[in-house]
């Protein structure tokens, strides 16, 4: 449940969010009238506040296991599981009937994380090896699975060791040229079916010369025998294109979906003519139910030749070969086609209002369809909650009645204080903690900052949800809009930033403009947002501002502004004094016991040319490279610092989700990854290990490290106990 918009009130606002649920009881806010037991101690990763529901590529059961949103095609093992491809993963998973899911092949970076230079094909086993969004799978009596790998433009198989090999087509080469094995091409393959001789057929676009050509060509069905060779059963599947939307969109025939049943029968679910098609040995096509009509979509049972289809989003035949389709119109019904072609609808959703989850009910978003054993539908679902929030869930039913089985959960943002996982945030970013343990978190969507308690409580400190109109005044009036950098100094002062502008929160419940940073910054050669990226504070209230320009301002106690390292006029990489080192651009800073400054550098390589490293200034004002590498681009390479590489931010031209730092008591650097979902060590012994997270891994495993974390971005530690902030949550680490 959302919290009800209610601020701190009183003079002493720390004071005040350290009651925090006796006194949000006491004005509408919290979730509990008592306050809940502390948590656990971590013993290595836990989640410390806040909701880790939502899409991912996490193996498990029920609410633990995560599919992304771009859902692939299924198929029945003859051990009665199910393969699932996973496109937005690159991955292919397993579905047990109980409900496990595991991963079976595939991983790495995915077309989200579309600046990696990671490969995205490679012949490996299992979870070695490489897809580039794969679309649909499909298995043999043997076992054996076939995958339309459609961003390679290749079949794949996988054998019942798991050992992934290219059967046909040309990597990276979109073409529709029959041939054996890499002598042949195809195009974006989309739908996958194979028949009980264990020759394979897939349905795919069909190019022009220039790419997706204006005018739209066909949508083949291209057969692949056992042994590799590639022919077209037909180059145009659909007599009509489906008509583009608007007015400068062509027209396109959209792939055809693609099933077969025990006696070898291939069908194929026209979303372009709207009917099924059944294919005779031959390769001769009947239509199996509907009318060839040129906009003769709709919803209608009854006999072949008066039933009408929508957009077919998927077919699948049980082991009793009956005929199933999933059809986008007013909902996505199930829908059951005879062998005379007459069509039943099995389950539909007359209101596909949102529910109480903020989801459609079942059916209304549908994508993919298989049928298991026993006769129970499989079915993926995703989309856009009533938050706007991304989902993706499968669920399991029988002819009637509700779910029997449903793995993954939706995202659930909010604001809500309270305790351990009734807590809700909305895309959490940077952390600061000070003397007392109370750490602080920059609530990026609600506008607001939030206080954790030792003991795992949360508040709410400003007015969540308000515009962000108002900067200062007392607290409870100001809304901390976005992911600006957070830290507080030995006093108990806060401080952030808004753009171009330092704000201080003091003890006393006060938020002022502390400086204005704008002269300055406009003075430097503008560089994409002039903004002040990175903001630290030391125990005496001295502030370290750095910006993309290059450059590190100091702040005294007094508010006096000095240049502290960097060129005004040059930008690059080189250490040395701190007056004629040279940064290219800075982002998130800490501070260590001892007055070291460290502070991201080599954001935006893709424009700067220089690589991601972490940079050291010393308070005699040396300048060193503590780790990375300038003359590389990002990515994920552990090992001496020297040597490592790093990736500081997501790649995405604009973005909140950037590197942050943190430094223990015993010199050693903690950065968040948001690129590859981890955390990285650099070692006081100079070493840089991989601390927290699976490379490219979306979702939440506590326990022994490295666990698995979400997006990572903003970091603090205090003692021996390091804080994360991860999608809708903040977790923690117990250090040794």
């Amino acid at each position: 449940m959302q919290s009800k918009p209610c601020a701190l009130q009183g003079a002493h606002w720390r004071l005040l969010a350290s009651l925090a649920i006796p006194v949000l009881a006491s004005c509408g806010g919290g979730s509990s009238d008592t306050p809940a037991p502390p948590p656990p101690p971590a013993t290595a990763l836990s989640l410390l506040a806040g909701s880790t529901d939502g899409p991912g590529n996490q193996d498990g059961t029920g609410a633990s296991a995560k599919i992304s949103v771009e859902t692939g095609g299924m198929a029945l093992t003859p051990t009665g599981d199910v393969l699932m491809a996973d496109p937005g993963n690159n991955t292919i998973r397993k579905l047990s009937p109980s409900g496990q899911l595991t991963t079976v092949a595939g991983g790495g970076p995915t077309r989200s994380d579309a600046v990696s230079t990671e490969t995205r094909y490679l012949d490996a086993a299992g979870t070695a090896a490489r897809f580039n969004a794969p679309l649909a799978v499909a298995v043999n009596a043997a076992g054996n699975a076939y995958v339309a790998d459609a961003g390679n433009h290749v079949v794949r198989k996988i054998d019942a060791s798991g050992n992934v090999t290219t059967l046909a087509g040309k990597v990276g080469v979109c073409g529709n040229t029959d041939g054996t094995g890499t002598a042949a091409t195809l195009c974006s393959p989309t739908s996958i079916a194979v028949d009980k001789d264990g020759n394979i057929y897939v349905s795919e676009w069909a190019p022009s010369t220039q790419g997706l050509p204006p005018e739209p060509t066909g949508n083949p069905i291209r057969k692949i025998t056992p042994a590799g060779v590639v022919s077209t059963v037909v180059f145009k599947a659909s007599q009509y294109p489906t008509p583009g939307q608007g007015r400068n969109n062509p027209s396109f025939y959209y792939p055809v979906q693609l099933a077969t049943d025990s006696t070898g029968a291939l069908y194929a679910a026209d979303p372009n003519d709207h009917v099924v098609r059944k294919y005779t040995p031959d390769g001769q096509a009947i239509v199996l139910s509907g009318t060839v009509a040129q906009s003769n979509a709709g919803h209608v049972d009854g006999a072949a030749s008066a039933a009408k289809f929508g957009e077919l989003q998927a077919i699948a035949v049980d082991r009793s070969n009956r005929v199933f389709v999933l059809d986008k119109y007013a909902g996505t019904p199930l829908r059951e086609i005879a062998t005379d072609g007459s069509v039943a609808t099995v389950r539909s959703t007359q209101d596909c209002a949102w529910g109480a989850e903020g989801l459609p009910p079942a059916f209304c978003s549908a994508k993919r369809l298989v049928v298991d054993a026993e006769g129970r539908f499989l079915v993926t679902e995703s989309g856009t909650s009533r938050t706007f929030q991304s989902y993706a869930m499968i669920y399991r039913y029988t002819r009637t009645g509700a779910a029997d089985l449903r793995v993954g959960t939706p995202v659930s943002p909010g604001w809500t204080d309270g305790s351990g996982s009734a807590v809700r945030f909305d895309s959490p970013g940077p952390l600061a903690v000070d003397k007392s343990g109370l750490l602080y978190v920059r609530d990026r969507n609600n506008g607001a900052i939030r206080a954790i308690q030792p003991d795992g409580r949360v508040s709410t400190l400003g007015r969540a949800k308000n515009p962000c109109t108002q900067l200062t005044g007392s607290i409870n009036e100001v809304a901390f809009c976005g992911s600006a950098p957070l830290s507080v100094d030995g006093a108990g002062n806060l401080y952030t930033t808004s753009f171009k502008s330092i704000l201080k929160a003091t003890p006393a419940g006060n938020v002022t403009v502390f400086v204005d940073l704008t002269a300055q910054l406009d003075a430097l050669p503008a560089f994409l947002l002039p903004g002040i990226t990175g903001l630290v504070s030391d125990d005496a209230g001295t502030l370290y501002a750095s910006s993309l320009q290059g450059v590190i301002f100091k702040i005294s106690p007094t508010g006096a502004v000095s240049l502290l390292a960097g060129s005004p006029n040059a930008r690059g990489h080189a250490d040395g004094p701190a007056s004629s080192a040279l940064f290219s651009a800075l982002g998130n800073m800490a501070l260590d016991p001892s007055g070291n400054l460290y502070v991201v550098d080599g954001r935006y390589h893709s424009i700067t040319g220089i690589g991601p490293t972490i940079r050291k200034i010393t308070p005699a004002g040396i300048v060193s490279t503590v780790a990375g590498r300038a003359d590389m681009p990002p990515g994920l390479v552990d090992g001496p610092a020297s040597s490592a590489v790093l990736a500081v931010d997501t790649g995405a031209a604009i973005s909140d989700s950037l590197a942050s730092l943190a430094v223990d008591a015993k010199g050693n650097v903690y950065v968040t990854d948001p690129r590859h979902r981890v955390v990285r060590k650099i070692g006081a012994d100079g070493q840089v290990s991989t601390l927290v997270g699976k490379p490219w891994g979306k979702g939440f495993a506590a326990g022994d490290l490295p666990g698995l974390i979400d997006e990572p971005t903003g970091i603090a530690v205090r003692d021996t106990t390091l804080f994360i902030s991860t999608s809708h949550a903040v977790a923690a680490v117990k250090l040794p």
